[in-house]
């Protein structure tokens, strides 16, 4: 929403421990006339953090390191400001907790350290104001979220408008969309002929499922700016939810004509083709998205779905395992990666990550189904049943649990139980009527499995 020649000047890198004080920072920096830099006002719905805060550090001329216990613990904050130190930017520490001078970086001890700690906070302030570029006007009206709300503006203001669109951004990462609706709104309202509003207020509306009321806001803002990567991004994704491929298809194409070093276009043009199985070209795409972007563990995780899709289960799990090694808290990568060992027979290692899967989101559903099937194809029945029972309790419309528990009860000699159950998965999906519809969804032990349907299919005759 800022101009460019608005451009940020000072990086803020802070520990998520320090928000409450890094958010009040911000504004008083920004009412004061300094243009700061911070990933929750800055980086706008749709984009890649890795991205734009390595955008954010090449910018800026500027780094407040917000030091605190949290923040010299945090490997973020110390990668960011390593980063700025490489390219000579001009470091300065903002003390914000009583610490032994051992425990800060010996690189962040120098002569550009302001205290917020020994003195009072405007006095503080005052002081931070005498070493950073002032490069605007004071101006309450373009903090984001001030302590005291400056007066309502009468008719356009540039300003305002890029606060309230900074305020948009805040509340939608926080998850608030009611109130980056309105943030947005206010934007527009205050900068009707600008399109970045409307793209952003169109990612609030796709993200509530309001689809429609998304395209109208990515066509306004087309009429007012037809070239913006963003904007065909955005739509493209809400084509896919729609499911109307071919127009998402257009739409991330024009995104790469506009910009063909577009990471984020380039992963969502591949789940388009995912969409029509067109797996090499998805393949392609994948690796393009990681060719510019490889910190991205989203990225690797698709690309091993594209490459299992195919067959390609090596490859698949070499994705898989990348993904984890990015982020080893990544529950998906994991539960991928137990499908594959489990269709690969590596029953252990398939039933490991599944349990890994479940310690890091106990709701899984797909992941107790997964480790049914194996425990079923294994024989441990009883405990089949149980995660088969799981399953049901978390997600009673997915015919999945009912079919799995219907195999484990038949084998326990549980016949009514199993039977009732197997008439349940058959009532919310019919390919459960048939053998042959049953194979696409037992993938494991797929012999036993199915010779346990064609039994329960003969008792329920």
């Amino acid at each position: 929403m800022p101009d460019q020649h608005e451009q940020s000047t000072t990086f803020i890198s802070y520990s998520r421990h320090d928000s409450t004080f890094v958010r009040r920072l911000y504004n008083d920096l920004t009412a004061a006339g300094v243009r700061p830099w911070l990933d929750r006002y800055d980086i706008p719905p749709g984009a890649i953090w890795d991205n734009e805060i390595q955008r954010g550090l090449n910018t800026c001329s500027h780094m407040i390191i917000v030091v605190s216990t949290a923040a010299v613990a945090s490997r973020n904050v110390h990668a960011e400001w390593n980063y700025a130190d490489s390219l000579g930017k001009t470091l300065i520490p903002v003390i914000i907790e009583k610490l032994n001078p051992q425990q800060i970086p010996y690189r962040l001890h120098g002569p550009n350290w302001v205290d917020f700690v020994d003195q009072d906070y405007d006095t503080a302030l005052h002081h931070m104001l005498s070493v950073l570029p002032v490069t605007a006007a004071p101006n309450p009206a373009a903090a984001p979220e001030p302590t005291t709300p400056p007066e309502e503006p009468i008719g356009p203001d540039p300003v305002a408008a890029a606060a309230a669109w900074k305020h948009g951004n805040a509340e939608f990462h926080d998850g608030n969309m009611t109130a980056a609706m309105q943030a947005y709104s206010d934007a527009i309202r205050l900068a009707p002929d600008r399109a970045e509003a409307y793209i952003h207020r169109g990612m609030v509306h796709y993200n509530i499922q309001q689809y429609q009321e998304a395209l109208r806001d990515f066509s306004q803002a087309e009429q007012r700016s037809p070239a913006i990567p963003l904007l065909y991004n955005n739509r493209g994704v809400t084509y896919l939810a729609l499911h109307q491929v071919a127009l998402a298809l257009a739409d991330f194409d024009e995104a790469l004509m506009l910009n063909d070093g577009y990471a984020n276009a380039y992963y969502n043009r591949a789940t388009a083709y995912m969409a029509l199985n067109r797996y090499r070209l998805a393949v392609f795409d994948y690796t393009r998205a990681i060719t510019i972007n490889d910190r991205v563990p989203l990225f690797y995780n698709s690309r091993g779905l594209a490459h299992a899709a195919q067959g390609h289960l090596d490859d698949a799990l070499a994705d898989y395992d990348h993904a984890i090694t990015l982020d080893e808290h990544y529950a998906g990568a994991y539960g991928n990666r137990a499908n594959v060992y489990a269709n690969r027979g590596e029953f252990d290692a398939a039933l490991a990550d599944y349990d890994r899967v479940i310690t890091l989101d106990p709701e899984h559903y797909l992941a107790y189904a997964g480790r049914s099937e194996l425990r079923l194809c294994s024989g441990d029945v009883a405990l089949a049943a149980l995660d088969a029972s799981t399953v049901v309790g978390l997600r009673p419309d997915f015919h999945g649990g009912y079919a799995l528990r219907a195999l484990a009860n038949f084998r326990r000699g549980n016949q009514a139980d199993a039977l009732k159950d197997y008439t349940q998965a058959i009532k919310l999906d019919a390919a459960w009527k048939t053998v042959e519809g049953a194979a696409a969804y037992v993938t494991i032990c797929p012999d036993d499995a199915l010779q346990a349907v064609r039994d329960i299919l003969t008792a329920m005759r």
